[in-house]
């Protein structure tokens, strides 16, 4: 072994940015090793600067030591590693890397948000989690662990449903309160604040499965009514004196149907993504329903009273997101 690429272990130390105390350290854990010269004296050669270099950056992505000296142990020992070993080293590690930048990713971008462990406190757990549904699907924050609302029971009853059917029960047989629901239908807009242009590649895949979803949606049971341009959605339309604020803007026969297609069809699934294309609404509720008279088909102007009666009074019978709903009016 050419004395020249030899290392003394301050080198070591200095060029990977940790202390002796940790060469000596990762060298008793078999991760690392030396030779000794006749004096003694400890030397690495300068390979190890690459193998301690994975060492530490594998440490702050969260290995354990007996993970990385599985890894490691792969490597050859009697020569230096080539491209071919540290490829194959690569490729091993290649499946397990993704996996974690996937859920740090995930983490980095949902933790503000629902994130389906069950504590039903943040507003929008309504959209994501409501009443506790991820619940089904096993214990821990479901969200984060790689399950979605889409994968929610399309059987599992919500809150509101749970509700109407006790109700129902206690009523006398005149249906009375199918028929108040009969009388009424639900109007509801949800609107975002694009973080791009619509013609920016990076929203690309939000509008190209714009019409896909559209049309789930407007083939879903209890669809009546959708705001739609002469291009068959509604980007195009400006409501807003931001003109980064995009409408979706529905009417429903019922809050269940609505719920229907929110949470348990591939609609879920984009709504989930949100944050790679919209930016978060402070000033504004991101949805906002209230019930209108069947048969009545709600206008733009309408919609913004709703919007700005819910910021300014929180939710009422006027105007109102899914936690709490109201039911429709007595008359």
């Amino acid at each position: 072994m050419d004395n020249e690429d030899l290392l003394a272990i301050g080198t070591l130390a200095a060029r990977t940015g940790v202390t002796v105390t940790a060469v000596r350290f990762y060298e008793r854990k078999g991760l690392i090793s030396s030779v000794r010269t006749d004096a003694g004296h400890r030397r690495f050669h300068r390979s190890m600067i690459r193998r301690l270099s994975v060492i530490v950056v594998c440490q702050r992505l969260g290995y354990s030591l007996s993970e990385l000296g599985e890894r490691l142990a792969d490597l050859p020992t009697n020569r230096v590693p080539d491209d071919s070993d540290w490829a194959s080293l690569t490729d091993d590690f290649r499946s397990e890397i993704d996996d974690r930048v996937e859920r740090l990713l995930t983490l980095r971008d949902q933790l503000d948000g629902c994130i389906g462990c069950g504590c039903v406190s943040l507003d929008a757990c309504t959209l994501y989690n409501p009443d506790d549904a991820a619940a089904s699907l096993g214990a821990g924050p479901r969200y984060l662990l790689g399950d979605s609302s889409a994968d929610l029971p399309n059987d599992l009853p919500s809150q509101e449903e749970t509700e109407m059917t006790s109700e129902t029960t206690q009523t006398s047989g005149s249906g009375e309160g199918s028929a108040k629901t009969n009388r009424w239908h639900l109007a509801q807009i949800n609107i975002g604040r694009l973080i791009y242009p619509v013609d920016d590649p990076r929203v690309a895949e939000f509008m190209d499965n714009l019409d896909p979803i559209n049309a789930l949606g407007e083939g879903a049971p209890g669809f009546v009514w959708r705001l739609q341009d002469d291009t068959g959605n509604a980007t195009a339309i400006r409501a807003f004196d931001d003109d980064t604020i995009l409408p979706n803007f529905t009417v429903w026969e019922s809050l269940e149907a609505l719920q229907d297609f929110v949470f348990r069809t591939d609609h879920a699934r984009f709504m989930r993504r949100r944050r790679e294309w919209f930016l978060p609404m402070d000033d504004l509720p991101v949805l906002t329903m209230w019930w209108v008279p069947a048969g009545h088909i709600p206008t733009l102007v309408e919609a913004k009273e709703r919007i700005d009666h819910l910021a300014e009074h929180g939710p009422t019978q006027e105007a109102f997101g899914f936690r709490p709903t109201f039911d429709p009016p007595s008359s």
